[in-house]
């Protein structure tokens, strides 16, 4: 089949920092190509060229993932309105319905990875008379969820529990993200720190993770983008000492892959209905257990007292952490072999594809 599949108009794909969704759609546009489909991907200028798929770069990559706070003019600066975020995001979008329209000859079914078009691009897909299904990366809710259900929008949901508020709807089916094995190698040692990967806001809840790793007299390591400036100012910083308490920022993917294989577990205290949890996978690929709440998609991912901790509480947290050295760090990689590597999620995915 000719595949369209619309990456990111928010960051180049793959992402050459921190990015679950632009490496998802990389590894979709690289794994339906080896099955031997004609794939055209839309993505953020920035994106990596392949011979694998034809790219249309659209998009403003930092315009658009980066703040939107409003600024003052400087030197001639222009003023960035706090809605400007959003509006470079829907002119990108705009765009992108604009290629769609013009090139309709070019693709059979369209794969949607971009957030803010679910029911847009599967409306004018509809008009063309092409086969769509949007991939959920990000929770549903309400408002989104009458759309989705007033135009039966095909969706594919990251994980079953993904479903739960708004099981009603028209779901493809469930497709686990995965990893390229190749990209995280297996290490067999426990490490000495403690490790949270993510952006910086109160869902991720970092401010859990400083509290546990000062209880138990252990190192904690922040990788991550700051996404709430007010909450990081008031939670996070007063902690980071460089020593006990490290704040890397947003890494590359060589720099992550080493702060995995070094941990001696994956802190993932979320305080959401977590969709899926990448990081969770790509630290357990490594050979690093998880210790993580009781949230959205967890328990789908982790494997209570095999492949790290289900809690439910900051004290039980801690007697996880105390404990965690006791799992095996090969069964840890097995569990991501056995059904999170990126050919697993492929053979589902072009299962889903064929089907529609």
């Amino acid at each position: 089949m000719k595949i369209l599949i619309l990456g990111s108009v928010a960051l180049p794909v793959p992402p050459p920092f921190q990015g679950g969704t632009e490496r998802v759609a990389y590894a979709q546009a690289i794994g339906l190509s080896k099955k031997g489909h004609e794939v055209t991907m839309i993505a953020a200028k920035g994106s990596l060229p392949s011979d694998r798929y034809r790219l249309v770069q659209i998009g403003g990559g930092d315009t658009v993932a980066g703040a939107s706070h409003q600024q003052i003019p400087n030197n001639n600066q222009e003023i960035v309105e706090s809605s400007r975020k959003l509006r470079s995001e829907m002119a990108y979008l705009t765009e992108v319905l604009g290629w769609m329209d013009e090139h309709a000859g070019d693709f059979d079914v369209v794969i949607n990875n971009m957030r803010g078009g679910e029911v847009l691009f599967h409306l004018l897909a509809k008009k063309l008379k092409k086969r769509y299904v949007n991939v959920m990366h990000l929770p549903m809710f309400a408002s989104l969820a009458a759309l989705c259900d007033q135009y039966k929008t095909p969706l594919i949901s990251i994980s079953n529990a993904q479903r739960t508020s708004f099981a009603h709807l028209n779901y493809m089916g469930t497709v686990y993200n995965g990893v390229d094995l190749m990209d995280f190698p297996y290490a067999s040692t426990n490490g000495e720190y403690l490790l949270m990967m993510g952006s910086i806001t109160p869902h991720k809840n970092q401010a859990c993770g400083i509290a546990v790793a000062k209880a138990v007299g252990m190192k904690l390591i922040i990788a991550g983008k700051i996404g709430d400036p007010a909450y990081y100012a008031r939670e996070i910083a007063p902690h980071i000492d460089g020593t006990t308490v490290v704040h890397f920022g947003e890494i590359g993917m060589n720099e992550k892959v080493e702060l995995y294989k070094n941990a001696r577990a994956l802190l993932f205290p979320v305080l959401w209905e977590e969709p899926f949890g990448l990081v969770m996978i790509e630290a357990m690929a490594c050979g690093t257990p998880v210790v993580a709440y009781r949230r959205g998609a967890i328990p789908e991912v982790i494997v209570d007292g095999s492949t790290g901790f289900i809690v439910d509480t900051p004290d039980q947290i801690i007697d996880a952490v105390k404990k965690v050295s006791q799992i095996d760090r090969s069964v840890c990689r097995r569990h991501v072999e056995e059904h999170f590597t990126n050919e697993k999620m492929i053979e589902t995915l072009d299962t889903i594809v064929q089907s529609l």
